[in-house]
């Protein structure tokens, strides 16, 4: 028992001494923090964006248009869209990164209720070629869904709720979802293998 009680003791000693050594002590008086070292490799400023947590969905250079989904830093679901509109940065163009939303498109409005998102563009959203419709909204709507919670969007311009194609070119009027667009992302999934044969 005594020789239970010497080795709590040590222990005890031991703990305090390592303790002491780890702790960290008050400044006796204020002092200037000096500015944090710059990150090697950080994105140029022109390239700001071009990193961050959330992400955004841009068109892939191959000639099925897959999305792509690239970093980029944000402060809200309307941020994150606002960045959107300002398409590719410049290292995104040189690996032939484009994004199909008119150049031009403003974003007017932005609210949420529930799991729909409201989202008001000016009526250059409304300029694009057909062939390029799906891709653009699958865009918007990829990006918007990065906010969870976010399960469809509700696009209109200017106010004004106009018929928008899904994927698979049906138009509606109704909110948009990811499942309107399946097939559109380029996925890091491999295929599924064929069954074996009979």
């Amino acid at each position: 028992m005594a020789a239970r009680r010497r080795l709590g003791a040590c222990l005890l000693a031991v703990l305090a001494v390592v303790g002491a050594g780890c702790g960290v002590r008050p400044d006796e008086q204020p002092r200037t923090i000096d500015d944090p070292v710059p990150v090697v490799g950080a994105p140029a400023s022109g390239d700001a964006d071009a990193g961050g947590r959330e992400r955004i969905y841009l068109v892939g250079p191959d000639a099925s248009h897959l999305l792509r989904s690239v970093p980029r830093e944000a402060a809200s679901t309307q941020n994150l869209i606002e960045v959107l509109l300002r398409g590719p940065s410049d290292a995104e163009l040189d690996a032939q990164l484009q994004t199909l939303i008119p150049a031009g498109t403003e974003l007017l409005s932005s609210r949420r209720q529930g799991s729909t998102l409201y989202l008001d563009f000016s009526t250059t959203l409304t300029t694009w070629s057909a062939a390029n419709q799906p891709q653009a909204l699958a865009q918007i709507v990829y990006t918007a869904a990065e906010d969870n919670g976010v399960e469809a969007v509700q696009i209109t311009v200017a106010g004004q709720v106009v018929p928008l194609p899904k994927g698979n070119g049906d138009a509606t009027t109704e909110p948009l979802t990811v499942y309107d667009y399946p097939g559109f992302v380029l996925t890091a999934q491999p295929a599924y293998p064929s069954l074996p044969a009979a």
